[in-house]
């Protein structure tokens, strides 16, 4: 085999192995981010279901009056906190963990990735409470 077509191949399969590590690469980060938005699409589904619940208690005890439809509400929403606080929780351990690991392997743009979703679901989830404390809450006279 002449030496030019030996450089033919070979440029040919670095070339080919550049891609396919450009690929992988690209595929890791956008796994370490949706890795990362596993606690925020957690916290939304948690939401939708206590919505809907408290909705339905409130339509079962509406014969009872307005007091027991208020405590029936209130109880659902306390329920749905402590259940997504609990589920949120539980999915940064989990997240941080894979995390650690990955960082252990080598894995630096997923875990970097990962990190950058969990600092913006962190963010999402804290700008209710920025915005309430931000805005005023009386207008001007």
């Amino acid at each position: 085999m002449s030496s030019q077509m030996y450089n033919t191949l070979n440029d040919t399969a670095q070339s080919l192995s550049l891609q396919h590590k450009g690929s992988s690469l690209r595929g890791a980060l956008v796994r370490g981010a949706l890795v990362g938005l596993i606690p925020l699409g957690l916290l939304l589904l948690i939401v939708a279901v206590t919505v809907l619940l408290t909705a339905l208690a409130r339509q079962l005890v509406a014969s009872s009056g307005f007091f027991a439809q208020q405590q029936a509400s209130l109880i659902m929403l306390i329920v749905g906190l402590v259940v997504a606080l609990m589920f949120y929780i539980i999915a940064i351990v989990r997240i941080m963990r894979n995390i650690t690991s990955w960082q252990r392997s080598g894995a630096d743009g997923q875990a970097r990735a990962a990190l950058l979703a969990l600092g913006f679901t962190a963010l999402i989830v804290l700008l209710p409470a920025v915005l309430a404390i931000a805005l005023p809450q009386n207008p001007a006279p």
